[in-house]
């Protein structure tokens, strides 16, 4: 009875992060599986404070070149041959 006592605290210690199995630790560095790069790899690193922004700016360009569009074609649409 013991033994399933035993088994249920491991269980628990594992389900709460308690106790990390070696090879899992080992695969991971020991850090949270929400790094997936090392610091040594260089690359540009974006915030996605900044991603948003530049998204928006993007979006942003692109309304303001379809606004302009209808300016300059005067904004009348193509009359219809059957009306």
């Amino acid at each position: 009875m013991s033994e399933k006592k035993d088994l249920i605290k491991e269980a628990l210690k594992r389900r709460q992060g308690g106790g990390k199995s070696p090879s899992k630790s080992s695969e991971t560095g020991g850090q949270s599986g929400l790094n997936f790069y090392s610091g040594d790899v260089s690359s540009l690193k974006v915030q996605p404070n900044t991603v948003l922004i530049i998204s928006l700016v993007y979006l942003g360009i692109v309304v303001l070149l379809h606004i302009f569009s209808k300016l300059r074609s005067g904004g009348t649409e193509t009359p219809q041959e059957g009306a």
